[in-house]
């Protein structure tokens, strides 16, 4: 399968990683520019075939802002969760993070952002009742997803069995847990974020070490959870 990737940072991203094919690059007449410059030389060193085209073909192309710049390319590869578990060392740090039927792909990509950002070791995403890790999750993370391994599955309250027994602390993320500051954080770990209006489902909930919250001070009595997510990543990366 293939998929479009659009906006400057998400092609410099895709093409610095050199993980996915990609097929074509339309790049906007006249665009200029440092990144894009970046971007034309790394294309012509992996010989990405290059076209220049009006602005109103790359609008046809894509309905996000894609900033003068659209490839087509490989889908985002998925990960297995038995083979990640079994390339990791015994014993190695890892800090893995879980989405539990996270349904607006902007949060998605968002939290992969955020992933990148910290170097988190992987992100579990559900094959099914979740948004897809497509263009729009791409996009938003600003080429973050480039970077982090997406391991897809099919019953997040089944991994966090595997996980558990592969010496991972699973962190369930609740307003109604203990403080996220009193935590202190195991070498392995992971971080399950609920979805947006129900948070954890009742079995992931219960099969999770702990849950721990955001302790916050003003009015407003819940953060979105994007930025639950990173909070948590902050807090157990500065840990460590």
């Amino acid at each position: 399968m293939s998929e479009f990737i659009y906006g400057r940072r998400s092609m410099l991203e895709a093409l610095k990683a050199n993980q996915r094919k990609l097929k074509k690059i339309w790049v906007q007449d006249g665009l200029a520019g440092e990144m894009v410059h970046e971007i034309l030389k790394l294309a012509k060193d992996r010989g990405v075939l290059i076209e220049w085209v009006r602005q109103d073909q790359l609008d046809k192309r894509v309905q996000g802002n894609h900033q003068g710049v659209v490839a087509e390319g490989n889908a985002v590869s998925f990960y297995d969760l038995d083979g990640f578990l079994s390339q990791l060392a015994p014993h190695a740090p890892a800090l893995l993070v879980a989405l539990d039927e996270i349904q607006d792909p902007h949060n998605v990509g968002a939290i992969l952002r955020s992933a990148g950002f910290f170097g988190i070791s992987g992100a579990l995403v559900l094959k099914w009742r979740s948004a897809p890790v497509g263009e729009t999750a791409a996009r938003v993370s600003s080429g973050a997803i480039e970077h982090v391994p997406i391991l897809r599955i099919t019953n997040l309250a089944h991994s966090i069995l595997e996980l558990q027994k592969a010496g991972f602390e699973v962190i369930g993320a609740d307003m109604e847990g203990e403080p996220l500051g009193s935590h202190h954080a195991s070498p392995r770990s992971v971080l399950v974020f609920g979805s947006e209006g129900s948070g954890l489902r009742r079995l992931v909930r219960e099969r999770c070490d702990k849950i721990l919250s955001i302790s916050g001070a003003g009015k407003v009595s819940s953060l979105n959870v994007a930025s639950t997510a990173a909070i948590f990543m902050y807090e157990f990366c500065r840990r460590k």
